[in-house]
């Protein structure tokens, strides 16, 4: 008998399908669900390989030059937070796989860091190949950066956490378990999460197959590593970390909120009513998202009585970021502004 496992995918057989990440916690039963090993994780990378060169991504440039530019500036603006976080995570990650606590962890986290590569390189090439973008172009580049929240906001709170990890005496296990909070459950569990799917969800709106394609591929390879980050976060709890863990998810919540509003970035604020609680709708319904991939991994990994307080939270950080938007901008921002 085959057993549906955490991250989506079919246990007893090689034949896996692509979940929405973190789908394991997406179930009303949240009591600590099964979840596989880390060399089982390994196992459904070596099933699950794809190639950048097979995605074909000059199909999708006939219909880039023919979009509208609204559609066009909502793509590469998703787009962009995604090239944008890949590459950080390519920069980071080693650092996690240098001190991983077991071999079985080190040899997992090998066959991610190989995964975060292959996005950059498909994320590069569809700029490049499909949406006409030339990313050697610093006008190009320096605004796909200027573009992506996360970059802005969250990137260097990872960065300083995985370089902790290798500093000598700066807290060993602890250091470990915070980047891993900060990198498997916040960047790739919340914000990537939340990121592919609404991209995904643009892409079929906009009938790019070839984006669908490598978007879908993607997301099966990040399923993989959300699930090793509540693998990892669950033994912390139960292995004398459960303070560092709980304390480093609390802080990354509030600023996972504030990624999502993006104050730094004027948001595009439909002039008639009907229009604008449309887009004030779409935008609460991926933070809505995004919150409710937070509260429910909280469960997973053994923490379900810090959901309350992670909710406000997470209400605090997109109260504030609201706040700092109207003083940055001299507006309210779509989401109040619809309300009013």
């Amino acid at each position: 008998m085959s057993t549906t496992t955490v991250d989506g995918t079919n246990a007893g057989s090689t034949t896996t399908e692509t979940a929405s990440i973190t789908d394991a916690a997406d179930a009303e039963d949240v009591s600590l669900p099964a979840l596989p090993t880390t060399r089982e994780l390994y196992g459904r990378w070596e099933k699950q390989q794809w190639a950048v060169a097979d995605v074909k991504v000059e199909r999708d440039a006939p219909i880039w030059r023919e979009m509208r530019p609204f559609i066009r500036q909502e793509l590469l603006a998703a787009l962009a937070e995604l090239e944008v976080g890949e590459v950080c995570v390519v920069q980071t990650l080693s650092s996690l796989v240098d001190h991983a606590p077991s071999e079985d962890d080190r040899i997992y986290l090998a066959t991610q860091l190989a995964d975060e590569g292959r996005h950059v390189r498909f994320f590069q090439d569809y700029l490049g190949g499909a949406a006409g973008v030339d990313l050697d172009d610093p006008a190009d580049g320096k605004a796909l950066e200027a573009a992506a929240s996360y970059g802005n906001l969250f990137e260097p709170t990872l960065r300083r956490s995985t370089a902790r990890v290798r500093e000598p005496g700066e807290g060993g296990a602890t250091a470990w378990y915070q980047a891993l909070v900060q990198y498997h459950l916040i960047t790739e569990g919340v914000l990537a999460a939340t990121a592919l799917r609404t991209m995904r969800t643009l892409a079929r709106r906009a009938k790019l197959p070839a984006l669908t394609e490598g978007l879908t591929n993607v997301t099966r390879d990040e399923t993989r590593h959300v699930t090793y980050g509540l693998i990892a976060a669950r033994h912390g709890v139960t292995a004398g970390h459960r303070d560092t863990v709980a304390e480093t998810y609390l802080a990354g919540t509030r600023l996972a909120a504030r990624v999502m509003v993006a104050p730094e970035t004027r948001a595009v604020t439909p002039v008639l009513r009907v229009a604008l609680r449309s887009r004030a709708a779409q935008l609460t319904g991926q933070w809505d998202m995004a919150r409710d991939r937070m509260l429910r991994q909280l469960a997973v990994i053994g923490l379900p009585e810090l959901r309350t307080e992670a909710a406000r939270t997470w209400q605090t950080g997109c109260d504030e970021a609201m706040d700092e938007y109207h003083e940055r901008w001299d507006t309210q921002h779509p989401v109040r502004r619809a309300a009013a």
